[in-house]
């Protein structure tokens, strides 16, 4: 009769073992953890304002993110017509003087397509250059998969264990000596013949890279906010001043506006086709900031208020 395998313990979540993390699952989980957070980040860097009721700017920036140029257009014919839409576009047609189409075709899988001109669309382009970021995300990605798992090897190493040496009579007290460190008793009770446990330490020789690893990783970071237009300062550069600090964010100030020119551009062509004032601005919480700020206009009023009043009854 075969022997059957031995199934390896899941946790709670179906994972295989206690080294998952060096699985091929794992990796590419990993890999697309980081992938969406920079998704998120480079998606919600921009926010247009006055687009039309049907156009989601959300698909909008994930296009541009991904293909690098989108359109927005409405169909001249059909029962779509009249509404404007965001959608995927290829060119129909030879290029102007500009390298401009002068034609295109707006489609989104099997539910929209329709020829365009300038007459009835926009072309938008994410940057520029017109030249999808999305290979610089990619390789960035891969940069921080590779430094999480270098540290995890590198830990890994450090996790080096004792060898205790006893005979049958003295295993049980090393196993209760152990238990007790662990638990953080501060005595343990044995017999006299615990002293004859002999311990050997292991060694790999392999230092802790902990420091150098976490630097890697924010430069890293920084290199992907720096592409995506995201003010950052390198790792370790403390006592700068204003000036050095403006320096180094000049380049992320550049990659933003790339972004804006163009989406501008677009945004004015859209103001001229459908009347409504169409135009896009970095994105910042201003709602939050300005009811904060009332908040505390609100709480100094009240403590104001009250104040006077206490002085009123005392004199």
């Amino acid at each position: 009769m075969a022997r059957r395998k031995r199934q390896q313990p899941r946790n709670r979540c179906g994972f295989m073992g206690e080294v998952y993390w060096g699985t091929e699952d794992y990796n590419r989980r990993l890999y697309e953890a980081y992938l969406n957070q920079v998704f998120q980040l480079a998606i919600a860097r921009y926010e247009w304002r006055g687009l039309p009721a049907t156009v989601d700017p959300i698909w909008l920036e994930r296009t541009l993110l991904c293909r690098g140029v989108a359109t927005v257009a409405q169909p001249l014919r059909g029962r779509k017509r009249g509404l404007w839409y965001a959608a995927k576009m290829v060119t129909d047609g030879e290029l102007n003087v500009y390298d401009r189409p002068s034609k295109w075709i707006a489609y989104s899988r099997e539910l929209l397509r329709f020829r365009c001109t300038p007459k009835n669309g926009v072309i938008v382009y994410d940057n520029d250059t017109r030249i999808p970021m999305l290979d610089g995300i990619d390789l960035a990605v891969r940069e921080l998969v590779d430094i999480q798992k270098t540290k995890q090897v590198n830990r890994f190493h450090q996790k080096v264990p004792y060898i205790l040496v006893t005979d049958p009579d003295t295993e049980l007290s090393a196993d209760n000596l152990l238990l007790n460190i662990m638990s953080g008793n501060p005595a343990t009770i044995a017999n006299r013949g615990i002293t004859n446990i002999e311990t050997y330490p292991l060694q790999t020789q392999v230092p802790y890279l902990g420091a150098e690893l976490t630097a890697a990783e924010q430069n890293v970071w920084n290199r992907i906010y720096t592409m995506l237009g995201i003010a950052n300062v390198t790792y370790k550069s403390e006592r700068m001043i204003e000036d050095e600090v403006r320096s180094m964010s000049e380049p992320a100030t550049m990659m933003a506006l790339s972004g804006l020119i163009e989406r501008r551009r677009a945004a004015d062509m859209l103001t001229d086709l459908t009347g409504n004032e169409v135009t896009v601005i970095w994105r910042r919480d201003n709602l939050s900031e300005n009811v904060n700020a009332l908040e505390n206009v609100k709480e100094a009023t009240q403590i104001i208020a009250g104040q006077t009043k206490g002085l009123g009854e005392v004199l």
